[in-house]
C-alpha cells in the first residue's frame, strides 16, 4: 500500500529574461537542498553495529622456543618481505616472482577483488539523487483569424527536469554498503591468502624437486658401488671362490636399487608440470630450465619470532574469516529495515514557452515536491524468515571465524613441530651416514679377505644407500616445513596483488 502527497508551487511568467538558466538552476538546488534537509533530520540505522569479538590468543605457542632456535648464530635483520630469497637460490626467485605475475588464480582473485569494489559503488547507488531530462520538447503553432480577417500565430514549446531522491532513513542503504565492504574486505583477504599459498606452493615443490634429484643421484652413485662389488663377485664365482648364490645375491641388489630410479623419474617430471602450472604454462615448459641437478638450498634468513596474537591478527584467512562475519552483521540490519516504511523524495522542474506572432515569448517554470512512502501491510512471514536467516547466517560466520583462529594456530604448531622434528631427525641420519660408510668399507675388506659371507656386504652397502636416502629425504622435508611455516605464519609478502 503507497501513500504520497504533492506539493506544486507556480513562479511568475518572465519574458525574455536573460538570466532564466540562472534561475532554473537556483529551482534545482532549491529541491535538492529540501531533500537533503530531510535526509539529514530524520535518518537512523536500524541493526547490529559490529564489535570485533576478543581473539584470547595465548601468550605464546606451545613449539614457542623452536622459533627462537631456528634464528640462532643468525645476525638480527629486517625481515624480507619476499621470504624465499632467504633460499639464496635465483632459480627459485625466478620462479616465485614469474608465478605471483602468471598464475591464474591470482589474476581470477583479482578480479573478485575488482567485482567486490564495483558492488561498494553499486550498494550506493541507490541512495544517489538521479535525474532525467526530457529534451524531447513539444513545439507547437496555432493560426487564428480575428474579426479583421488577420492571422494570429501562437506557439509553444515545453521541456522538463525530474529529479529523485531515496531517503535512507532506516539505514538500509548504510547496512548494504557496510555488507559491501566487508565483502570486499573478504576479497581483498582472500587474494592475499591466495598469493601467500602460491609462493609457499612454488618454493616447496622446487626444493622437492632439488631433494628428488639428490635422492636420483645418490641412487645412482648406490649403484655404480654395487655394480662395482657385482665385478667382484663375479670374479671371484669365476674363479671358483665364490658360490652361485653370492653372484644372483648381488645381481638382485643391483636389480633392486635400478628399480627406484623410475619412481623418482616420474616424481622430478611432476614436479616440473607442477611448476609450470603454478606459473601459468602448460607442462613442459620448464624441461630444460630444471632438468640439471642442483643442490637443495638450506634457508639462510632470520624467521619472524611472532607470538599467536600477532599470527591471529594478520593472517590472511583470519582476516577473511572476521570480514565475513562483518558482513553478515550488516546483512542483520538489511533484513531488519525491511520491516519499516521506504521513503522517496521526488522533484519536477517543467518549463514552458507561449508567444503570439506580436507579443514577446513569456515564458512559465512549474516545480514540484512529492514524498512517496511505502510499507508493506502482510507478506506471509517473508520478513521474519529473511531475518532469521540472517540472525542465523551470523551465527554460522561467528562459528566460522573462531573455528578459523584455532585452525590457524594448530597449523603453526604442526609445522613448528615438524621442524623440530626434522631437526632431530637430521643429526640422528648424519650420524647413520657416517657410521655405515665406515662400516661398509670395513665389509668389503674383510670379504676380499675371505673373513665374511657376501651377505655381509650386501647388508652394509643396503644400509648405507638406505640412511643416505633418508638423510636427503629429511634435508628436503626440513626445507619444504620452512617454506610451509612462512605460509601458516602468514607473513605479508610485497609482490602481492590488491
Amino acid at each position: 500500500m503507497k501513500f504520497s502527497f504533492k506539493r506544486h508551487c507556480e513562479e511568475r511568467q518572465r519574458r525574455g529574461n536573460p538570466e532564466r538558466r540562472t534561475g532554473l538552476l537556483r529551482s534545482f538546488h532549491s529541491l535538492a537542498m529540501t531533500a537533503m534537509v530531510c535526509l539529514l533530520f530524520s535518518a537512523c540505522t536500524v541493526g547490529p553495529d559490529y564489535d570485533a569479538p576478543d581473539i584470547n590468543a595465548p601468550p605464546e605457542f606451545v613449539s614457542q622456543d623452536v622459533l627462537q632456535a631456528l634464528n640462532e648464530g643468525r645476525e638480527e635483520q629486517p625481515l624480507a618481505a619476499d621470504w624465499w630469497t632467504g633460499f639464496d637460490d635465483d632459480t627459485l626467485n625466478t620462479l616465485v616472482e614469474t608465478g605471483l605475475e602468471n598464475n591464474f588464480e591470482i589474476v581470477a582473485a583479482t578480479a573478485r577483488v575488482k567485482q567486490a569494489q564495483a558492488r561498494v559503488k553499486l550498494a550506493g547507488a541507490g541512495d544517489n539523487l538521479s535525474a532525467d531530462v526530457d529534451i524531447d520538447s513539444d513545439i507547437q503553432e496555432r493560426q487564428e483569424l480575428n474579426e479583421d480577417r488577420e492571422a494570429t500565430t501562437t506557439r509553444s514549446v515545453g521541456t522538463g527536469l525530474n529529479i529523485a531522491l531515496p531517503v535512507d532513513i532506516f539505514g538500509r542503504t548504510r547496512r548494504e554498503i557496510e555488507a559491501a565492504r566487508a565483502g570486499l574486505e573478504a576479497t581483498q583477504a582472500e587474494l592475499r591468502s591466495i598469493v601467500l599459498r602460491i609462493s609457499s606452493d612454488i618454493a616447496s615443490e622446487y626444493l622437492r624437486l632439488r631433494g628428488n634429484q639428490r635422492q636420483l643421484e645418490l641412487l645412482r652413485e648406490s649403484i655404480v658401488l654395487q655394480e662395482k662389488t657385482l665385478s667382484i663377485v663375479k670374479s671371484r664365482f669365476e674363479s671358483g671362490l665364490s658360490p652361485e648364490l653370492d653372484l644372483r645375491r648381488a645381481e638382485t641388489s643391483v636389480e633392486n636399487l635400478r628399480a627406484d630410479i623410475p619412481p623418482l623419474e616420474e616424481d622430478l617430471l611432476n614436479s616440473r608440470n607442477r611448476l609450470s602450472g603454478l606459473n601459468g604454462a602448460f607442462p613442459g615448459a620448464y624441461e630444460k630450465t630444471l632438468k640439471e641437478q642442483k643442490e637443495t638450498p638450506a634457508y639462510n634468513s632470520p624467521i619472524p619470532q611472532l607470538i599467536p596474537l600477532d599470527v591471529l591478527s594478520t593472517r590472511p584467512d583470519v582476516r577473511q574469516s572476521e570480514a565475513r562475519l562483518k558482513q553478515a552483521i550488516a546483512n542483520i540490519g538489511v533484513a531488519k529495515a525491511d520491516y519499516y516504511p521506504a521513503f522517496r523524495l521526488s522533484g519536477t522542474l517543467s518549463i514552458g514557452a507561449t508567444g503570439v506572432s506580436s507579443i514577446p515569448v513569456s515564458e512559465v517554470l512549474i516545480g514540484s515536491l512529492a514524498a512517496l512512502i511505502e510499507q508493506v501491510l502482510t507478506n506471509g512471514g517473508v520478513r521474519d524468515a529473511n531475518f532469521k536467516i540472517a540472525q542465523a547466517q551470523a551465527e554460522e560466520a561467528l562459528a566460522d571465524y573462531e573455528q578459523t583462529l584455532r585452525e590457524a594456530s594448530e597449523e603453526v604448531e604442526t609445522s613448528l613441530a615438524a621442524i623440530q622434528s626434522s631437526r632431530h631427525r637430521q643429526t640422528s641420519l648424519e650420524k647413520a651416514v657416517s657410521s655405515s660408510q665406515r662400516s661398509f668399507s670395513q665389509a668389503e675388506t674383510l670379504y676380499q679377505q675371505g673373513l665374511i659371507s657376501f651377505l655381509d656386504v650386501v647388508d652394509a652397502q643396503r644400509v648405507l644407500a638406505s640412511a643416505e636416502q633418508a638423510l636427503a629425504r629429511e634435508r628436503t622435508n626440513y626445507a619444504t616445513q620452512i617454506a610451509i611455516l612462512f605460509r601458516v605464519l602468514g607473513v605479508d609478502i610485497r609482490n602481492q596483488k590488491n
